[in-house]
């Protein structure tokens, strides 16, 4: 049986939505997407990130293929280490 819009385990990854979250530096809410592996703090600079779970791009041969090489590369990074992140521009 061939899935015409994708695997449902991607829709997550697919339709993004955003996510507050707690800065855990200055207690901040920091609004991160559901595709994006991290954000910066606005107030502080910190980088947070969301727990994230195992999911299908963690095993599934087509992952790349159902939501996107782009996509897959950047859910699939690491967060940076607070001493690497901040050379990056906010």
């Amino acid at each position: 049986m061939a899935l015409i819009k994708g695997c449902p385990g991607a829709v997550t990854f697919r339709q993004v939505r955003p996510e507050d979250i707690v800065c855990p530096q200055c207690g901040n809410e920091v609004e991160i997407w559901s595709d994006e592996p991290v954000a910066r703090c606005r107030q502080c600079g910190f980088w947070v990130s969301k727990e994230r779970g195992a999911s299908c791009i963690d095993w599934c041969a087509s992952a790349k293929e159902c939501i996107g090489l782009v996509k897959y590369e950047r859910l699939m990074k690491t967060r940076p280490l607070q001493t690497e992140a901040e050379g990056i521009a906010a």
